[in-house]
């Protein structure tokens, strides 16, 4: 009898044995019906004893060993079980555990029949196709429920938030406080500011996370009078002429100008915080026929070749000397975004002897819909 033959007709005991499993690695599972628990596990059997049947090309095996099978009916069954297994409180490594139990199970029953090895090959391409469409689907499934959650928490955050900065606001606007209330009610509102802005932050990582993209309204502004305005507000952190701006030709266009506003604050505030201190970080404008191209310029350490890579990742937060970025680390992967959704281009190079640029392209007319699957480059 060839194993495919086999688990068919050993069908009942492999699934009661992946009941009793199921019960054993989940607390809650004491209250799951038989039917929960051996969820899906005849037809995840049905759909491999079927994928063990059929014919296989040499092409295909090579393709299935690097994870590149035609799943399919096994997909289907995955995305399925996965998604239960979530309802019912099961962890990753719980649901990869099933697998590992039925592929176990199945080998001892088919050695304790006397079966021979021919067979087995198939038999663990197909599991190992089953677990992988399952764990993709788990996976993709939580993070959509994660990212989920974060943008209610976000969301229900800003009226309470909203609610601390107008206290702190009315309380500074008062003539007769001692210093000690105004130090209080200072640390307050900037504390809240901070906070405020990374609930932004989160609300614009969901977003993106969860498929859209960050919401732009273009108006026709001036870059240049922006530009000054955002470093003005960044230059008490730096000494007299820590931070020089030129501009150079007709800035003018159609971009969100807050948007916008927010991607010079993440370039200009992360040069002055990662920069040499004995060179200004310079912060450039200039026309450059249909587009306008803003670079933001700092020396000092490099970034790392390695994360150079990752830097318009959402949460990775860039270090130099032992020092760590406050906030999410989610400045530069929404100012990317920003920049995407404005149909334009992101760019950055760093090295030891030209130190760290960022380069932003911005068009001048409103975006056409950006195809999906473009990217932001590092250079």
């Amino acid at each position: 009898m060839e194993l495919a033959q086999f688990i068919d007709h050993e069908r009942a005991k492999i699934v009661a044995e992946w009941e009793v499993f199921a019960r054993s690695v989940q607390p809650t599972a004491g209250a799951m019906s038989p039917t929960a628990l051996r969820d899906h596990a005849d037809q995840i059997l049905t759909a491999i004893v079927d994928d063990m049947k059929s014919q296989q090309s040499a092409a295909e095996q090579a393709e299935k060993s690097k994870g590149r099978g035609s799943a399919q009916r096994l997909g289907y069954i995955g995305e399925l079980h996965a998604s239960l297994r979530i309802e019912y409180g099961f962890k990753l490594p719980q649901m990869i555990a099933e697998y590992r139990a039925l592929r176990a199970s199945v080998l001892r029953l088919w050695e304790t029949n006397g079966g021979d090895p021919a067979g087995v090959t198939r038999f663990n391409e197909s599991i190992d196709e089953a677990l992988t469409e399952a764990v993709d689907s788990f996976t993709q499934t939580t993070e959509h429920y994660r990212d989920q959650s974060l943008a209610i928490l976000g969301h229900d955050l800003r009226t309470p938030l909203s609610a601390i900065v107008t206290g702190a606001s009315l309380l500074l606007s008062k003539q007769d406080l001692d210093k000690g209330t105004v130090r209080v009610a200072t640390l307050m509102l900037s504390s809240a500011n901070r906070m405020s802005r990374m609930i932004e932050d989160l609300l614009d990582l969901t977003r993106t996370r969860l498929g859209d993209r960050i919401p732009v309204n273009p108006v026709h502004l001036d870059l240049e009078p922006l530009c000054q305005q955002v470093i003005a507000e960044l230059q008490t952190h730096r000494p007299p002429g820590g931070v020089v701006f030129t501009a150079e030709g007709d800035l003018h266009g159609e971009w969100d100008g807050d948007r916008i506003s927010q991607v010079l604050s993440n370039l200009v505030w992360n040069a002055i915080q990662h920069g040499g201190k004995s060179d200004p970080v310079t912060v450039t404008a200039q026309d450059d026929g249909a587009s306008v191209v803003v670079t933001v310029h700092n020396s000092g350490t490099p970034i790392p070749e390695n994360a150079l890579k990752a830097i318009f990742q959402p949460l990775v937060r860039h270090t130099t000397d032992s020092r760590v970025s406050s906030g999410l680390g989610l400045g530069l992967y929404i100012s990317s975004q920003i920049v995407l959704a404005h149909a334009g281009k992101f760019e950055v190079t760093s090295t030891d002897a030209g130190g760290t640029t960022f380069t932003v392209r911005l068009p001048r007319t409103p975006p056409s819909p950006v195809l999906d699957g473009e990217r932001i480059t590092a250079i």
